[in-house]
């Protein structure tokens, strides 16, 4: 019997074959119809509705586009409540080998995403492509990933070594540097993320530096309990050190699961930049009052069709493309900017502090400016790095620079403008419909 396909329901596909179910358009098939549409003889397709044979993946593709349904539907309802990422995988009629050559990934390292849940490093887009080709949610996968033994052993583990690390580096005293290099701990956690050394340790460098900045609160409140000669004083810095030492052990119990989320949803630098750059527009959105602003993807990067998609949402609004984080994305972005700083010092930080502002009309102080399109509701920014670029060039003309958003609508940069149109029609000019004076006629010499 095929592993993933032990969920198999018999009941399932006669029900479909038979079309108990009453789909419209849909006609019930005989046995020996269905077995002729797979390729497969009646007695097969009995022994499948029997119970005494399970289809393997191909087969049961074939048996799911034979009755035009998804071959998940032929599995038992609750089975996907269990089910690791090959089980979801056999379940939609796909082998390995069939994921490969889908993605373009080696087989090396769709195994090792299957087996061990380890993501490749330069596919940011990859968990979103295999949620696509399973037709499964993107957290209906990150369930799966989280069911695999491989990964649920690797979090225990990571528990253990992290709690080492702290324990040896949290309280050395001097400038804090994070773990050393050469830490058979370390070296460790970096092979069970499949991650390079240097950047495991960059990343454990800022989840330890914030156990380390809880701890330091807690001696100061812990010098206070012991030695101040307020009784009221030290009565509340008693209270304050156990609620840092709550938080310390909160925050030290957090980090194995923080590092398996990075590792699986980590950006590159130019596709972390480009969130940045939806964050402020966003953050500015929320500073005056008002929704969430699209971005102008075209003046966003070249790279904007790269962003996953569980991170921001693509549009098209009169031909122009145009994207904002979604729910996730924020998410993302507040909860690891301090990694990404840590693992790209030289890109841009998101803003912080903002706050809405109490007049909705006040201008941003950061660069991001709000526009429509004619006939359209949404507000859409020019993000920052593009806006500051055509700000100057309007500034060295001292006029205004256009720039095509696509072939049905440009954008016109003043100094202090931001205006969407239709492009001017170019002038047609009809000559042979000029009346020429026959004074004009002598003086041409074709005329003659």
């Amino acid at each position: 019997m095929a592993r993933g396909l032990a969920n198999f329901s018999p009941s399932a596909l006669r029900a479909y074959r038979t079309n108990i179910y009453a789909r419209p358009g849909v006609m019930s098939m005989t046995a020996e119809e269905l077995a002729q549409a797979v390729g497969a003889t009646k007695a097969q397709i009995l022994a499948y509705e029997n119970g005494h044979r399970v289809p393997d993946p191909p087969r049961l593709k074939a048996l799911g586009q034979a009755l035009g349904i998804h071959p998940s539907e032929l599995m038992e309802r609750q089975a996907g409540t269990s089910w690791d990422v090959a089980d979801v995988r056999r379940a939609c009629g796909l082998r390995a080998q069939d994921v490969v050559d889908a993605l373009g990934v080696s087989p090396k390292n769709y195994r090792r995403f299957e087996n061990e849940g380890i993501v490749p490093s330069r596919r940011p887009r990859f968990l979103d492509e295999v949620a696509a080709l399973f037709h499964v949610t993107r957290v209906n996968l990150e369930r799966a990933i989280n069911r695999t033994p491989a990964v649920q052993k690797r979090q225990e583990r990571a528990a253990e070594l992290v709690t080492v690390l702290a324990g040896r580096y949290v309280s050395m005293p001097g400038e804090w540097k994070g773990p050393a290099s050469d830490d058979r701990e370390l070296i460790e956690l970096a092979a069970a993320y499949g991650r390079p050394v240097q950047r495991t340790r960059r990343v454990l460098t800022y989840e330890l530096g914030e156990l380390r900045q809880r701890q330091v609160r807690a001696e100061r409140e812990r010098v206070i309990a012991d030695y101040d000669t307020d009784r009221d004083r030290q009565a509340n810095a008693r209270l304050a050190l156990h609620r840092w030492g709550e938080m310390y052990e909160r925050k030290l119990s957090q980090i194995p699961l923080r590092l398996e989320k990075f590792h699986r949803n980590a950006q590159p630098s130019n596709i972390w930049q480009l969130l940045v750059d939806l964050h402020d527009a966003d953050a500015a959105a929320s500073q005056r009052g008002e929704p969430s602003f699209w971005a102008v993807a075209r003046l966003l990067s070249d790279d904007y069709a790269l962003l996953p998609a569980h991170l921001v949402e693509h549009r098209s609004l009169e031909t122009v493309p145009i994207c904002r984080l979604t729910m996730n994305g924020v998410a993302h972005v507040a909860s690891f900017s301090g990694l990404y700083a840590e693992l790209y010092p030289g890109v841009r930080r998101p803003l912080r502090g903002l706050r809405r502002s109490a007049n909705p009309k006040a201008r941003s102080h950061h660069g991001v400016e709000a526009f429509s399109l004619p006939n359209h509701p949404e507000r859409l920014v020019v993000p920052s790095p593009a806006l500051e670029m055509l700000r100057s060039v309007a500034g060295a003309t001292k006029g205004s620079v256009a720039v095509d958003l696509s072939p049905r609508m440009r954008l016109t940069v003043g100094l202090n403008s931001l205006t969407a149109a239709p492009p001017a029609a170019p002038v047609e000019l009809d000559f042979s419909r000029v009346d020429v004076s026959d004074e004009d006629r002598q003086d041409d010499p074709e005329s003659k």
